[in-house]
């Protein structure tokens, strides 16, 4: 998992790049050239939409959602760990549920082109159910961690 994570924060340093191009060539080329770039918009838009939801497993996997986080405060004090595995548990079901629901707009989308790339939508869509399964796979691995701590939560091992 550390690798992937890894190649999750690289691959949005690189969209992160790629954002900041596309939207500088479409600002140079409209406001210097008096021209518009009919797909810089439209790329940049296909750009922070995978920023948006791999950034959403990065921030899942360093325990930066503080809805989560605070929920994990209030219900596993002393130890218990039941109320981890279930908060845990209620964030895997919702992963499942975006893996299934986002194949099937993929899947309804890769025959409609966007306007200006000609790509099929379904590559835009495409990143809900990857970052979805992404959430889901490390969430199954943060609740065998909980399962096989033997020390209680927020004490020193």
């Amino acid at each position: 998992m550390a690798r992937l994570h890894a190649l999750l924060r690289f691959t949005l340093f690189l969209l992160t790049v790629a954002l900041v191009a596309t939207v500088s060539v479409g600002v140079f080329w409209r406001y210097a050239l008096r021209e518009s770039l009919y797909w810089s918009t439209e790329a940049s838009n296909f750009l922070f939409v995978w920023m948006v939801f791999l950034g959403a497993v990065v921030a899942w996997r360093e325990k930066k959602h503080i809805a989560f986080t605070a929920i994990l405060e209030l219900v596993a004090k002393g130890g218990r760990k039941a109320p981890e595995v279930l908060v845990h548990a209620v964030v895997l079901g919702f992963a499942l549920f975006l893996v299934v629901t986002g194949a099937t707009v993929v899947s309804q989308t890769m025959g409609s082109p966007s306007e200006a790339l000609k790509l099929p939508q379904g590559y835009l869509y495409s990143v809900l159910p990857v970052s979805a399964a992404l959430i889901a796979i490390d969430t199954l691995a943060s609740i065998a961690a909980i399962v096989r701590r033997r020390t209680p939560a927020g004490a020193a091992p």
